[in-house]
Protein backbone atom coordinates (compact mmCIF):
# COMPACT_ATOMS: atom_id res chain seq x y z
CA UNK A 1 0.00 0.00 0.00
CA UNK A 2 2.87 2.35 0.76
CA UNK A 3 3.96 1.98 -3.13
CA UNK A 4 0.11 3.16 -4.69
CA UNK A 5 1.41 6.20 -3.18
CA UNK A 6 4.05 6.83 -4.24
CA UNK A 7 2.77 5.44 -7.45
CA UNK A 8 -0.29 7.60 -7.67
CA UNK A 9 2.69 10.66 -7.40
CA UNK A 10 4.51 9.72 -10.31
CA UNK A 11 1.50 9.44 -12.19
CA UNK A 12 -0.06 12.73 -11.41
CA UNK A 13 4.01 14.48 -11.95
CA UNK A 14 4.00 12.78 -15.42
CA UNK A 15 0.97 14.04 -15.96
CA UNK A 16 1.99 17.69 -14.82
CA UNK A 17 5.00 17.46 -17.28
CA UNK A 18 3.13 16.36 -20.07
CA UNK A 19 0.30 19.01 -20.33
CA UNK A 20 1.20 21.68 -22.73
CA UNK A 21 3.45 24.42 -21.80
CA UNK A 22 4.56 27.62 -23.99
CA UNK A 23 8.14 27.45 -25.08
CA UNK A 24 9.01 30.07 -27.65
CA UNK A 25 9.93 28.14 -30.95
CA UNK A 26 11.22 31.60 -33.02
CA UNK A 27 11.82 34.48 -31.77
CA UNK A 28 10.76 37.71 -33.56
CA UNK A 29 11.27 41.51 -33.73
CA UNK A 30 10.28 43.97 -35.85
CA UNK A 31 11.86 47.70 -37.14
CA UNK A 32 10.44 50.58 -38.93
CA UNK A 33 12.54 50.78 -41.60
CA UNK A 34 12.90 54.29 -44.02
CA UNK A 35 13.15 53.69 -48.15
CA UNK A 36 10.49 52.76 -50.59
CA UNK A 37 7.70 54.37 -51.82
CA UNK A 38 4.36 55.35 -51.57
CA UNK A 39 1.57 55.49 -54.29
CA UNK A 40 -1.62 56.92 -54.12
CA UNK A 41 -4.53 56.24 -56.27
CA UNK A 42 -7.33 58.27 -56.73
CA UNK A 43 -10.14 58.84 -59.48
CA UNK A 44 -10.28 61.90 -61.28
CA UNK A 45 -12.53 63.82 -58.75
CA UNK A 46 -10.06 63.44 -55.94
CA UNK A 47 -11.94 60.62 -54.47
CA UNK A 48 -9.29 58.14 -53.64
CA UNK A 49 -9.57 54.29 -54.25
CA UNK A 50 -10.00 52.90 -51.05
CA UNK A 51 -8.82 49.32 -50.48
CA UNK A 52 -8.43 48.95 -54.42
CA UNK A 53 -6.52 45.50 -55.48
CA UNK A 54 -2.97 46.54 -56.25
CA UNK A 55 -0.31 44.53 -58.36
CA UNK A 56 3.19 45.42 -58.67
CA UNK A 57 4.94 44.28 -61.71
CA UNK A 58 9.02 44.17 -61.36
CA UNK A 59 11.05 45.14 -64.40
CA UNK A 60 11.18 42.27 -67.50
CA UNK A 61 9.19 39.71 -65.30
CA UNK A 62 5.57 38.62 -65.99
CA UNK A 63 5.01 37.56 -62.59
CA UNK A 64 3.69 39.78 -59.78
CA UNK A 65 6.46 41.31 -57.52
CA UNK A 66 3.56 42.49 -55.05
CA UNK A 67 0.02 42.03 -54.40
CA UNK A 68 -2.38 43.85 -51.97
CA UNK A 69 -4.70 46.12 -51.68
CA UNK A 70 -4.61 50.29 -51.15
CA UNK A 71 -5.62 51.58 -47.45
CA UNK A 72 -8.81 53.61 -46.64
CA UNK A 73 -6.87 56.66 -48.00
CA UNK A 74 -6.01 55.18 -51.21
CA UNK A 75 -1.95 54.39 -50.62
CA UNK A 76 -0.19 51.39 -51.37
CA UNK A 77 3.78 51.40 -50.44
CA UNK A 78 6.07 49.41 -51.93
CA UNK A 79 10.32 48.72 -51.90
CA UNK A 80 11.49 48.13 -55.36
CA UNK A 81 14.92 46.23 -55.39
CA UNK A 82 16.49 46.59 -59.16
CA UNK A 83 16.51 49.68 -61.30
CA UNK A 84 14.24 49.78 -64.41
CA UNK A 85 10.56 50.31 -65.56
CA UNK A 86 7.89 49.18 -62.58
CA UNK A 87 4.49 48.11 -63.40
CA UNK A 88 1.69 49.33 -60.85
CA UNK A 89 -1.85 48.78 -61.59
CA UNK A 90 -4.67 49.84 -58.84
CA UNK A 91 -8.16 48.13 -59.76
CA UNK A 92 -11.30 48.99 -57.52
CA UNK A 93 -12.83 45.58 -59.07
CA UNK A 94 -15.93 47.86 -60.51
CA UNK A 95 -14.34 49.00 -63.55
CA UNK A 96 -12.03 51.44 -62.92
CA UNK A 97 -8.20 50.82 -63.25
CA UNK A 98 -5.31 52.82 -63.01
CA UNK A 99 -1.87 52.09 -64.52
CA UNK A 100 1.08 53.81 -63.43
CA UNK A 101 4.72 53.13 -64.46
CA UNK A 102 7.47 54.30 -62.55
CA UNK A 103 11.33 54.56 -63.54
CA UNK A 104 13.53 52.99 -60.75
CA UNK A 105 16.99 54.42 -61.06
CA UNK A 106 20.07 52.72 -59.41
CA UNK A 107 20.93 55.86 -57.44
CA UNK A 108 17.64 55.43 -55.65
CA UNK A 109 18.24 51.89 -54.90
CA UNK A 110 21.42 53.18 -53.25
CA UNK A 111 19.60 54.56 -50.41
CA UNK A 112 18.02 58.11 -51.68
CA UNK A 113 14.57 58.34 -50.42
CA UNK A 114 13.43 60.54 -53.56
CA UNK A 115 10.38 59.15 -54.86
CA UNK A 116 10.91 57.74 -58.62
CA UNK A 117 9.00 60.34 -61.28
CA UNK A 118 5.67 58.36 -62.27
CA UNK A 119 5.52 58.05 -66.23
CA UNK A 120 2.78 60.54 -68.07
CA UNK A 121 -0.08 57.93 -67.93
CA UNK A 122 -0.54 57.71 -64.50
CA UNK A 123 -3.19 60.27 -65.03
CA UNK A 124 -5.72 61.11 -67.44
CA UNK A 125 -4.89 63.72 -69.58
CA UNK A 126 -8.15 66.84 -69.95
CA UNK A 127 -7.07 66.47 -73.65
CA UNK A 128 -7.75 62.56 -73.50
CA UNK A 129 -11.04 62.83 -71.36
CA UNK A 130 -12.62 65.29 -73.66
CA UNK A 131 -11.93 63.32 -76.65
CA UNK A 132 -13.92 60.73 -75.10
CA UNK A 133 -16.89 62.72 -74.30
CA UNK A 134 -16.96 64.10 -77.90
CA UNK A 135 -17.13 60.61 -79.33
CA UNK A 136 -19.46 59.30 -76.98
CA UNK A 137 -22.23 62.54 -77.71
CA UNK A 138 -21.42 61.42 -81.12
CA UNK A 139 -22.13 58.28 -80.65
CA UNK A 140 -24.98 58.31 -79.02
CA UNK A 141 -26.45 61.31 -81.96
CA UNK A 142 -25.74 58.47 -84.28
CA UNK A 143 -27.84 56.04 -82.10
CA UNK A 144 -30.73 58.87 -81.84
CA UNK A 145 -30.53 59.60 -85.91
CA UNK A 146 -30.63 55.32 -86.60
CA UNK A 147 -33.79 55.15 -84.53
CA UNK A 148 -35.57 57.96 -86.04
CA UNK A 149 -34.71 56.60 -89.00
CA UNK A 150 -35.81 53.59 -88.40
CA UNK A 151 -39.12 54.32 -87.49
CA UNK A 152 -39.34 56.39 -89.82
CA UNK A 153 -39.17 54.06 -92.43
CA UNK A 154 -41.48 51.98 -90.24
CA UNK A 155 -44.12 54.44 -91.20
CA UNK A 156 -43.68 54.58 -94.71
CA UNK A 157 -44.03 50.85 -95.39
CA UNK A 158 -47.42 51.48 -93.08
CA UNK A 159 -48.64 54.25 -95.37
CA UNK A 160 -47.59 52.08 -98.52
CA UNK A 161 -49.89 49.17 -97.60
Amino acid sequence: MKNAGWTQAAVFVGLVLLLPQTVPAHGTEGAVCQGGWVVEAKYIGGEVMSFAKVTVTAPNSDKPFQTGRTDRNGKFAFVPDTPGTWRLVADDEMGHRLTMVVEVSAASLAGSNEPPAAAANARTSLASRALFGVGLLMLLAGLAAWWQAKKLRGQGERAGR
